[in-house]
């Protein structure tokens, strides 16, 4: 009579059929997280609130407005809390088990902790694919309406629609743009002073005018006064009702994202205003910085799930305790390593893909390897 064999651990213990445990395991750690994310939300809003209370009512702001703006806030902080909570969660139920030995009489029927928690990592990588979309559409639109309402409430000049002050190199450098201000809404410029040079840095020409349009692929000026240098050094002025040139052709979102807050632009908008920075031979590293950091917080679902699974198991004495202590200490380590990775790429001590993607792989790494070798 042949002996029965244990399942492997590399066949059916990980990729096997407990799916009524990993169905437990999956809603325990769900409610865990909604828990956990509700109760971070909420510190959240109350530290934004307190912090800002005594401004709003000094500048007597109605309180209708205030509700909207912490209701516009929620989107953003659920975001930044949404990997704490996903820890929690995680760390909790596994914890939770091994101190009732629900989790050594699993692992003792062949049954690993990593096949357990298949389910919880493939809804991490649900979560971190949710949140690159949900940044673009909910987060990031709710952030610039809650800025523009706080600047309302607070009698601040903030951001508005026009841009003022820009100064461009288009054309590597061939084109010196400086704009007094730009209206997004009509695509117009305000205030116009363009200076053409040669390769030598030498001026050819110089343009000035009140306004200019944008007519579809180049710039329209209205009342132009247009300097021409001759070769024998002397300059002319030549005046226009209406003057264009196909090179002077600069995207009018070169002269309104180029201002904005990097935070609170979109991907698409982001890189957009990267190319301009880069292009005006001005500094990007800022900008770089957050768009790396926006791909790479995509991997911290999936590492703070690795990470709360290799602590299963790990205490014999006071598990739930001790395995939130080590978990809430790692995600420490975590953030603050992406800070400081993330300064050192603003202030060019790194580039930005270094700065910042350095922590996100070394934690990952730490991560897969804490997950394969969890405790059984």
């Amino acid at each position: 009579m042949s002996s029965a064999k244990a399942p492997s651990r590399s066949g059916v213990a990980i990729f096997g059929g407990p799916h009524l445990l990993r169905t437990l395991l999956l809603r325990e750690s769900l409610i865990r997280f909604a828990g956990g994310e509700a109760f971070l939300v909420g510190i959240m809003v109350l530290a934004d609130l307190f912090s800002s209370m005594w401004k709003l009512l000094a500048m007597e702001a109605p309180f209708v407005s205030v509700l909207l703006w912490v209701a516009e806030g929620v989107p953003a902080h659920m975001t930044e809390v949404l990997p704490i909570a996903l820890l929690f969660g995680i760390t909790l139920s596994l914890a939770e088990m091994h101190a009732d030995g629900e989790l050594l009489v699993i692992c003792g029927s062949g049954i690993s902790v990593q096949s357990l928690s298949l389910p919880i990592m493939a809804f991490a990588a649900l979560i971190a694919g949710a949140m690159f979309f949900a940044n673009d559409w909910i987060t990031i639109p709710s952030s610039t309406a809650r800025d523009a309402l706080y600047a309302s409430m607070t009698g601040q000049n903030g951001p508005g629609r026009q841009v003022s002050n820009i100064a461009i190199l288009s054309k590597g450098g061939t084109f010196v743009y400086r704009v007094g201000s730009y209206d997004p809404a009509a695509k117009r410029i305000s205030n116009v002073d363009i200076v053409e040079r040669n390769a030598a840095g030498q001026p050819l020409s110089r343009i000035l005018a009140p306004q200019a349009t944008w007519a579809g692929d180049r710039w329209s000026f209205r009342e132009a006064r247009i300097f021409s240098s001759k070769e024998n050094g002397e300059w002319t002025e030549t005046r226009m009702k209406d003057f264009s040139r196909p090179e002077l052709n600069e995207d009018p979102g070169s002269f309104g994202i180029i201002r904005e807050k990097p935070g609170l632009m979109k991907t698409g908008e982001l890189a957009t205003s990267i190319r301009a920075l880069e292009k005006s031979g001005l500094p990007s590293a800022e900008a770089r910085t957050e768009l790396q950091k926006r791909f790479s917080f995509l991997l911290t679902p999936l590492i703070v799930c690795g990470l709360s699974v290799s602590f299963a198991g790990l205490f014999r004495k006071n598990s739930l305790l001790m395995s939130l202590l080590f978990s809430l200490a790692t995600a420490t380590v975590y953030y603050v390593a992406q800070m400081l990775g993330a300064l050192s790429a603003k202030t060019g001590w790194l580039s930005p893909a270094l700065g910042v993607w350095s922590v996100s792989i070394v934690f990952l790494v730490v991560s897969v390897i804490g997950f394969l070798k969890a405790r059984t």
